[in-house]
């Protein structure tokens, strides 16, 4: 540590300590950028988790600084999901870690649950390791979109692991730019850490400014936005449910049901039969059969103003 002391009347400018074993690697400049890059991120990423456990998920950076590896690896707890990822075409690999608490919620969302965290953390099971590959490879996704605009960085997920002291990327003192996210969902909120490794950054770390990440691109960064959000669109599935009828009975009259008997609907065999998507009611159709299966022929679409339309 070396340290310059003020002494006597001299009243130059203010005195900073240094550490030469930890030298800053970021400016402000470029630390203000990543955070900007990531505030993207944890819009994607909420986003994200929000249409994937079906509830509202948000969040936001809270922090981005540099620190040792070693620093960065002892402020994990013990177990945690860290995935590690390759950063192409950056060299090396990097850490994205969820605490346990979020972790659970998500697992627990997922596997049809209401969202809850058991009372002792434990390390997860091999399924829920695959569940939890599946949502950070998503979330890699969003990442690399991050990016986009001042690098095609295409994320990778290389592998999981459980306890943060066997996961030895770099050597101890060797600096990194962590940057810290708050996510909340249901209630529960954790923090998602990502571990970028300078050495990674170095070739790009000129383009780390506001000024080079809004300068150019636009027009073909939108174009890829409207590309990837057609492809997501056409991708996405929708429930459609045909309704042959409907039928009042009493209690009684359910619980003397047996096999053989039959329900009077309220439609007629030669009436079309109303086909929703999801919760609105999207077309006409006529009962039949493909092949072996049971199928329906969409013989009207219902406009805009409820109107029927012919196919």
């Amino acid at each position: 540590m070396a340290e310059l002391l003020a002494r006597g009347p001299f009243r130059g400018p203010a005195v900073k300590r240094y550490d030469f074993r930890r030298p800053d690697k970021f400016s402000k400049d470029q630390l203000r950028t990543l955070q900007i890059i990531h505030e993207s991120f944890s819009r994607g990423l909420a986003t994200y988790l929000s249409g994937y456990v079906r509830a509202i998920v948000e969040g936001e950076v809270v922090s981005v600084v540099q620190s040792t590896y070693d620093e960065f690896v002892r402020s994990l707890t013990n177990p945690t999901l860290i995935g590690v990822f390759s950063m192409t075409p950056l060299e090396g690999s990097a850490i994205i870690e969820i605490p346990p608490d979020l972790t659970f919620v998500i697992i627990d969302r997922l596997l049809g649950g209401p969202g809850t965290v058991p009372t002792r953390i434990r390390e997860l099971t091999e399924i829920e390791q695959t569940v939890m590959r599946r949502v950070l490879e998503e979330s890699l996704t969003a990442l690399g979109d991050a990016w986009s605009n001042l690098v095609q960085l295409e994320p990778k997920l290389e592998r999981l692991e459980i306890n943060p002291q066997f996961v030895q990327l770099l050597p101890h003192h060797d600096m990194v730019v962590n940057i810290a996210l708050r996510v909340r969902v249901r209630g529960a909120e954790g923090r998602v850490n990502i571990c970028i490794p300078y050495i990674s950054l170095e070739p790009i770390v000129s383009k780390l400014s506001a000024h080079y990440l809004f300068g150019g691109g636009e027009k073909v960064e939108t174009g890829r936005h409207v590309e990837e959000l057609r492809r997501k669109v056409e991708t996405m599935t929708v429930p459609v449910k045909v309704s042959l009828g409907e039928a009042t009975v009493t209690v009684r009259e359910l619980l003397d049901l047996s096999v053989g008997d039959v329900i009077r609907l309220d439609t007629r065999t030669d009436e079309p039969l109303s086909v929703r998507v999801g919760d609105k009611r999207k077309f006409l159709a006529k009962p039949g059969r493909v092949g072996s299966r049971l199928a329906v022929e969409i013989t009207k679409v219902m406009a805009e103003e409820g109107e029927d339309g012919d196919v």
